[in-house]
Parts: structure tokens; C-alpha cells; sequence
């Protein structure tokens, strides 16, 4: 259930190396719980100068979103295809998170994370297993209700290597112009359906938030965790019907190539790559901080009628783009122009007031309306009508001496 009044403290940090800079913010939100989590390592492997950033959108619960937070990049970093082929990492990586979160030796970190019924029934085994005989342990279920989809991006030489399992997505702007560098997977693309019904699963469409679902459930098609979505013993991790298995796309970086969007769908639920890429724009060309930014997107999102989620951005922002080459030590850095700063926060808010003064207005005609469809339904039909309407009616008596009515009199009687 939503909270009428969302939490919007933001947890935000900031950094840098040699090529890039980045900020991070998440927030909250209506949610009743942050399920959120992000890892980000500048320097992940020095020999390659691999840079790393996740974002794990949580759901079902916090416990796998930060379990892959913790161990996603560090497993990755120890595959023995890391530093020759980055695609065949990233692909085994994910799915080898779901192999370790089936074993029982991690059932303790991701029942401590909580969230859910299930891990409190088992962490509540788990204490009780302590006074049984041969300390019997109970049965581990993993996370079967639970899980996450996870966005990573590594950045090495001169080029972005993007994984993706699910809906979060990273954008890439380029000249001003966004491009998507991950697919939202969703059940209802093609391909997706095809591997959900083969494995014994139906895609339905919910009335529940207007978007399509597998078995009236989960609202997207790859993940992390959701063990009960991956229960064909036949089929291998990329057959079941919610897989782990990842897009991983590269692409090259260009002189025309300016900052990276990594988000989840509690930012793409409100606004399109594009706008997203044009209200950073607007604060990047005032010379604001990537912090200030990112807060101020988070608060933007907020405001408009969708903006119900947790929501958590990453903005990376190259330095020398194209070939990544170390900036010099002795390099000026703008002075910020506070007077630009102020004016582009002052438009962005007025337009974020406009947006929930525009859905207020909505929500209170709709309120009034619904309000006025039940007071009529309350209301009881005035007494002429019930008279003409019902068909046992008795008849006017006549009085002995009583005039007869003439027809005028009596339809003038019935108004």
C-alpha cells in the first residue's frame, strides 16, 4: 500500500576519477519500503581501468536488490573471462547470482535484509532450529517471491558495456540527443512471450496498474531472484519463464557523447529518455552539480501523476569523451553560475508545482464527480414521480356532490 505522504530524504553521493564524474540519488518515495540499491566502483579493475555502476530495482522486498548490490560486481570482477570478454562475464555473472542465492550459505545475509513474510518466517526457523535435537535446520526456500532487475554499466577504454535484466534502463546522450542503451523487457515483446508460454507459463493483462503481467503477477519478464518463476526443471536459465540471462550491449564512445542516465522504472514511469536527457541539459549548460541534479530529477519525478515508486539515478559525465584521455592536472574548472543555477531550478520547480497543481485539480474533479454520482443515489425520486411511476397507485376517491375535474384541472393537479 502507498504512503498518502512520501519520504523524500534523499541518500546521495558523488564522485570522480581521471575520465569521469558521477552522482547517485535515491530516494523513497510513496513506497512503503526502499527497495533499492545501487553499487558503484570507480576504479573495479586498475590493470583494465574498468569503471562500474549498478542499479538493482528491488521488488517482493529489499533482500535481493542489495544482495546483487554487494556481490554482482565482485563476482563479476573473479570471472575468469573478465578482462578478454566482458559480454561472456556479465551473462554468467547474472545467472551465477541466482545460484548463489538458491544456497542455503546465503540465506542468512538475504533474511537479514528482511522485507518480507517469507524471510521472517525463515529467520524465526532458523532461531527455533537452535533448541531442536542435531540442530536441525529448516527448509531453505530462496528467494521465491522476491527479486530484482539490475542495470550495469562498465566503462573500459573507450567503450560502455551495458548489462540489463529487466525494466531500469541506461541512456546514453549524445549531441543532445538520447539513446537507449537497454530494452525495458517486458512480457508482453514477442520474443519474451514466446519464452514464457514455452515454459508453461500465460501472459495476462491486469487491469492492476494497466500493463501486462505473467500468471497475473509480475509485471516484467527478466530478473533476478523470483525463484517461482523458474521452476522448469526441463529448461535451462535462459528458458525459464523469468530468466536472469542479460542483454549486454557495447557501444563506443564518441567526441559527441556527454553523460550516462542509469535509472529505474520509478524514473521512466514519468518521463521519456529524451525529456530526461533534456532536464539535465538544462542544469548541466546553468554549471550545477551532478548532485543537485540528480535531487532535483528525483523531485521533478515526484511531482508528476506516476511518480509513485522508488526511484533511484545514476548520472555519469565524461570528462574527455571519445578517447578518454587523463585530463590535465592544471585544468581550470568553470566558476558556477549561481545566477543560471538559481533560474533553472526556479523553471524546473515551477513546472514541477504546475504538474501537481494539474493532478490535484484532476484528482478533486474526479473526487466530486464520484461524490456527486453517489448523492444521487441516495437521493429518493420526488413524490410525482414515485406516483406516476408506480403501477398500484390508488385511484382519487369521489365525493358524493363533487364536481367532475375538467381535463386542464387535472393535468395542472399532476404538475
Amino acid at each position: 500500500m502507498a504512503l498518502a505522504v512520501p519520504v523524500t530524504l534523499k541518500t546521495t553521493e558523488e564522485g570522480e576519477n581521471e575520465r569521469l564524474d558521477y552522482a547517485v540519488s535515491a530516494m523513497q518515495g510513496h513506497r512503503e519500503n526502499m527497495e533499492d540499491a545501487h553499487a558503484i566502483v570507480l576504479n573495479l579493475d586498475a590493470a583494465t581501468g574498468t569503471s562500474f555502476f549498478g542499479v538493482y530495482d528491488g521488488h517482493g522486498g529489499p533482500a535481493v536488490s542489495k544482495y546483487c548490490a554487494r556481490h554482482l560486481h565482485i563476482e563479476l570482477r573473479r570471472h575468469e573471462r573478465f578482462r578478454d570478454n566482458l559480454q561472456i562475464a556479465i551473462e554468467r555473472t547474472f545467472l551465477r547470482m541466482d545460484e548463489m542465492m538458491k544456497d542455503r550459505s546465503a540465506g542468512r545475509e538475504l533474511s537479514g535484509y528482511g522485507g518480507n513474510d517469507n524471510w521472517k518466517a525463515y529467520r524465526k526457523a532458523m532461531r527455533t532450529s537452535l533448541f531442536l535435537p542435531f540442530c536441525q535446520k529448516p527448509a531453505y526456500p530462496g528467494p521465491e517471491n522476491d527479486g530484482c532487475t539490475a542495470c550495469v554499466v562498465l566503462i573500459r577504454g573507450n567503450q560502455i558495456i551495458v548489462g540489463n535484466a529487466g525494466d531500469s534502463r541506461c541512456v546514453l546522450s549524445r549531441n543532445n540527443l538520447a539513446i537507449d542503451l537497454s530494452n525495458d523487457f517486458k512480457p508482453n515483446l514477442p520474443a519474451e512471450r514466446q519464452r514464457i508460454e514455452t515454459a508453461g507459463h500465460e501472459v495476462t493483462f491486469s487491469e492492476r496498474g494497466n500493463v501486462h503481467r505473467i500468471d497475473d503477477g509480475i509485471a516484467i519478464s527478466r530478473s533476478l531472484g523470483d525463484l517461482l518463476y523458474k521452476d522448469n526443471n526441463n529448461l535451462g536459465p535462459e528458458q525459464q519463464a523469468i530468466t536472469a540471462f542479460p542483454e549486454v550491449r557495447t557501444e563506443e564512445i564518441t567526441q559527441d557523447d556527454q553523460f550516462l542516465i542509469i535509472a529505474c522504472d520509478g524514473i521512466w514511469d514519468c518521463l521519456t529518455s529524451q525529456q530526461a536527457v533534456d532536464f539535465i541539459r538544462i542544469y548541466l549548460n546553468a554549471d550545477v552539480g551532478l548532485a543537485f541534479i540528480c535531487e532535483a530529477l528525483l523531485g521533478h519525478c515526484l511531482a508528476q501523476p506516476r511518480g509513485w515508486d522508488n526511484m533511484t539515478v545514476v548520472l555519469v559525465r565524461f570528462k574527455t569523451p571519445g578517447s578518454c584521455q587523463v585530463r590535465g592536472r592544471n585544468a581550470l574548472q568553470r566558476p558556477i553560475n549561481q545566477a543560471a543555477a538559481e533560474r533553472a531550478a526556479a523553471e524546473q520547480a515551477a513546472a514541477a508545482q504546475a504538474a501537481s497543481e494539474r493532478a490535484a485539480a484532476e484528482q478533486a474533479a474526479a473526487e466530486r464527480a464520484a461524490a456527486d454520482r453517489t448523492a444521487a443515489a441516495r437521493v429518493p425520486p420526488p413524490p410525482a414521480i414515485r406516483a406516476a411511476t408506480s403501477t398500484s397507485a390508488p385511484s382519487t376517491p369521489s365525493f358524493p356532490g363533487a364536481p367532475p375535474k375538467s381535463p386542464e384541472s387535472s393535468k395542472s393537479s399532476e404538475l
